[in-house]
């Protein structure tokens, strides 16, 4: 990152700290978007797919137990935990027909219900079918640390996620590297550039090279609050603008001399044309006013 150089005749602004700061946030964070939108995309939708999906076999599991004690009951019996096991373990958890599109990869498609449901009649004929099935789902989705490393959450979520929503992942993520890629070419190309104003002429960040006889008007209403002034010049008998942005070049810091300010300050001490500027307007009672919007010209 290199420096601003001041001299008598000649007066380079640099990048500023302020533009590379904004730059790397800007970097930083569409990289950290970039990244979750990926890992929604391969792993985090999917998973919760999963997790909805298995979830909803333990609330049919207690449904169907409750059922299946009723019937008995009925018929002056009662369900048995030997009928219970040969029942649950017949059964599958109930999956998409989308299911290779929204489950994780490598993910069975056809999935018997979990041994804690097929194991679980002690706990579903004491606490009834939809308590007892809630709490075999605790105690399921604790054992999954065994399984992925992290116990799964309780709450599956209201929805799964469609395949539709796995893709929108990889098209958010597409998005935020675009940006990532612009704002490391608008980096990389400011880096190389500077603004210079020296006795003879302005020189702009992009090369061009404006003789102060050639300049016709300098916009400088922006130039207090936001840094930026235009300066419109006669190319070929043609009028054209440049921009002079002293937060990108050279920036205001008094502590560091305030490049920009001094080279704005030599531009417009060389500059003879017309000046837009905001004006003070008087409202008749000695009150001074700013004009909403309203421009002035000078020549000088």
């Amino acid at each position: 990152m290199s420096n601003n150089l001041s001299t008598e005749n000649e007066i380079v602004c640099m990048p500023t700290k302020w533009f590379y700061w904004r730059a790397l946030t800007m970097l930083l964070m569409f990289s950290v978007f970039a990244t979750l939108f990926f890992k929604d995309g391969i792993w985090g939708y999917r998973e919760k797919n999963l997790h909805f999906y298995v979830h909803r076999s333990f609330i049919q599991a207690g449904v169907d137990f409750q059922r299946l004690q009723n019937e008995q009951q009925g018929n002056d019996g009662a369900l048995t935990e030997a009928a219970w096991k040969s029942y649950a373990a017949a059964q599958k958890v109930e999956l998409p027909d989308d299911a290779a599109d929204v489950l994780p990869r490598g993910a069975a498609h056809t999935m018997e219900w979990p041994t804690q449901l097929v194991d679980g009649f002690v706990t579903m004929d004491s606490q009834g079918g939809q308590v007892g099935a809630l709490r075999l789902w605790e105690k399921y989705t604790a054992s999954r640390k065994d399984v992925d490393g992290k116990a799964w959450g309780i709450d599956p979520g209201e929805q799964p996620m469609s395949a539709g929503k796995i893709r929108d992942q990889f098209i958010a993520m597409a998005v935020a590297l675009v940006i990532i890629i612009t704002v490391l070419f608008f980096l990389i190309r400011t880096m190389r550039r500077n603004i210079t104003v020296d006795n003879e002429a302005l020189y702009t960040q992009d090369g061009r090279k404006i003789l102060y006889k050639d300049m016709v008007r300098i916009d400088k209403r922006k130039w207090e609050t936001k840094g930026v002034a235009l300066v419109y010049y006669m190319d070929g008998g043609q009028e054209n603008k440049a921009k002079v942005d002293g937060l990108v070049y050279g920036q205001f810091k008094e502590n560091d001399g305030a490049p920009a300010e001094k080279l704005f300050a030599k531009l417009m001490e060389n500059f003879k044309g017309e000046v837009l500027e905001y004006v003070s307007v008087d409202d008749g009672e000695g009150d001074p006013k700013t004009a909403e919007e309203e421009a002035a010209t000078r020549s000088e």
